[in-house]
């Protein structure tokens, strides 16, 4: 084995990263004694990690900072939306909760292209490109805690939202919605073209973004804005995004027009024209315009 990568994987042993228990280190002859004092690290899932991306071995890729600040095991969503935590280290697996921006999590196994994580009652994986960590985490931290106790609170972080949680909120939101229907006699206007549209939801521009609020003036979250938009106009929409994406008919982004929807993966916004959306963004920025292309577009519904 060439001497440079011998040494790295000792290093990476010597260091205590684990990264697939149960598969121990195969010493090279003359090694043994060396080799027997050093825990068993899944040296073949690296190397196999490794080779299968034509990079380079760096410890530090593998590796839980050594705790050398109170805070170093910690991990802060660095997003203007929300972040994904999945249940396994893909893309394509399911999502069992959300970080909000700046909401916080603890570091459970070693930081890669993914990092196993733990906040609040949701476990699981998140993209390490996403989440701050080591000294920035340790940084952040200090300053969430120093304005806390300026503030006189209790709590310095806020942790992730579990789906579970998530979708229990939003059918309670729904059952209100409907009982407030029943009740009230809503005097729906119109929509004659979705420019009209356009007009009423950026009136409410500046209001707080609510996670599962459907408020216009008190907060609401993305589906929930677009939701209560179009309910002015007598148009009912389904509850959520992922329901909302199948709404009206798709239209190509090149044939947007105002009023249409503009579908991302977990966000939803009305197209406003030239390139941008009115949209509930997040409780940092609350309900305001956003670039139409600020990431992936999934879909672009027509409604009116």
């Amino acid at each position: 084995m060439n001497s440079n990568l011998k040494k790295g994987l000792f290093l990476v042993t010597f260091l205590g990263m684990t990264v697939s228990p149960g598969i121990s280190v195969m010493a090279a002859d003359g090694d043994t004694a060396e080799a027997a004092k050093m825990p068993g690290v899944g040296i073949e899932a690296v190397l196999k990690d490794f080779y299968s991306q034509n990079r380079e071995i760096k410890a530090e890729d593998y590796l839980v900072p050594e705790n050398k600040g109170e805070y170093l095991d910690m991990a802060f969503a660095n997003v203007t939306s929300f972040l994904y935590v999945r249940s396994e280290p893909t893309k394509e697996s399911e999502y069992v909760g959300k970080l909000y921006p700046g909401y916080a999590a603890k570091i459970t196994g070693p930081v890669g292209e993914w990092t196993a994580v733990e906040s609040g009652d949701v476990t699981g994986y998140v993209k390490t490109e996403y989440i701050l960590t080591g000294a920035e985490a340790q940084t952040y931290a200090e300053n969430l805690v120093t304005e806390a106790q300026q503030e006189g609170k209790e709590e310095a972080f806020t942790y992730a939202v579990s789906r579970k949680s998530e979708e229990a909120q939003m059918t309670q939101e729904v059952q209100e919605n409907v009982q407030q229907t029943e009740t009230t006699e809503v005097s729906a206007q119109p929509a004659s073209n979705g420019q009209a549209i356009v007009d009423y939801a950026c009136q409410f521009i500046g209001n707080p973004y609510v996670w599962g609020g459907t408020s216009l003036t008190d907060g609401a979250d993305c589906s929930g804005f677009v939701q209560s938009v179009f309910a002015h106009f007598g148009i009912s929409l389904p509850r959520t995004t992922y329901d909302q994406i199948n709404a009206g008919v798709e239209v190509s982004y090149d044939q947007a027009m105002p009023g249409d929807l503009i579908c991302y993966d977990g966000h939803i916004g009305i197209y406003i024209g030239n390139g941008q959306i009115v949209n509930a963004q997040n409780p940092e920025q609350g309900i305001g315009i956003s670039p139409a292309t600020y990431t992936t577009i999934l879909s672009v519904r027509r409604i009116v």
